[in-house]
């Protein structure tokens, strides 16, 4: 075979692996239709790297919300607008490919922006977006974040948040499937001792956002808008008692 060819059966091959992980990672999970119903485009103002909920009546307190692994941002919106509604104002980060590994550090873009308008910070991670949350603090030391928020997520194994000075509250579902459970609680050590943990009775792991069924998920048994609810109020109860 002369070295042409060669070269062409190379190329080719080459072409259909990066052919094949763009689209790969250019698939992802869609908010539903119904979605809309949580886009009030009058309160949200948009940037190239995030969604910004805007509370109204508290700029004391904000959160920052790292998506889950291929889910596109949007389908966070009801947490999003409901948090802004009880007067927290939410960014909802943009990512490459709607993974947060490709940019972990965007939390810092919007910290350095606000840093003079907002005290206290508070970051939010679904699933793979949690896990990249954690690393994230794992490497900075600004007094201005308060705690880490992990929905059906944990900790990478290299990452060791233990002896961190600011408060996590981890919330898992009880029909989540997706969730690697010998993993989150091996992990556990990984976070501070005073962690607190809860689960939504019901819930499953796709219920945290509103993209619809997730391939490989269990089955909901309550409505999305009650996984919602519960994970709303857990919240400020958590960031109020702290």
């Amino acid at each position: 075979m002369n070295k042409k060819r060669v070269f062409l059966i190379i190329s080719i091959v080459l072409l259909i692996i990066i052919s094949g992980t763009y689209f790969y990672l250019s698939q992802s999970y869609k908010p539903v239709a119904a979605n809309q119903n949580f886009i009030n485009k009058e309160k949200i103002l948009e940037s190239d790297i995030y969604y910004f909920f805007k509370a109204e009546n508290n700029y004391d307190t904000a959160f920052i919300f790292y998506q889950g692994g291929r889910v596109e941002e949007l389908s966070y919106a009801p947490i999003c607008e409901k948090l802004r509604k009880k007067g927290y104002s939410v960014f909802l980060v943009k990512m490459p490919f709607n993974l947060a590994v490709f940019d972990l550090d965007r939390a810092k873009m919007i910290l350095d922006e606000y840093k003079d308008d907002i005290r206290n910070w508070y970051l939010i991670g679904h699933s793979l977006g949690g896990s990249m949350a954690a690393s994230y603090l794992n490497d900075v030391n600004d007094k201005k974040l308060k705690g880490l928020i992990l929905l059906a997520s944990y900790p990478a194994e290299s990452v060791d948040l233990s002896n961190k000075d600011f408060e996590v509250l981890s919330i898992t579902a009880s029909q989540d499937e997706i969730l690697d459970q010998k993993k989150y609680n091996t992990t556990k050590d990984n976070l501070p001792f005073n962690t607190v943990y809860k689960q939504i009775e019901g819930g499953n792991h796709a219920g945290f956002g509103n993209y619809g069924v997730q391939s490989g998920d269990g089955k909901i048994k309550i409505k999305k808008e009650e996984q919602w609810d519960y994970t709303v109020n857990l919240i400020i109860d958590f960031i109020n008692q702290n």
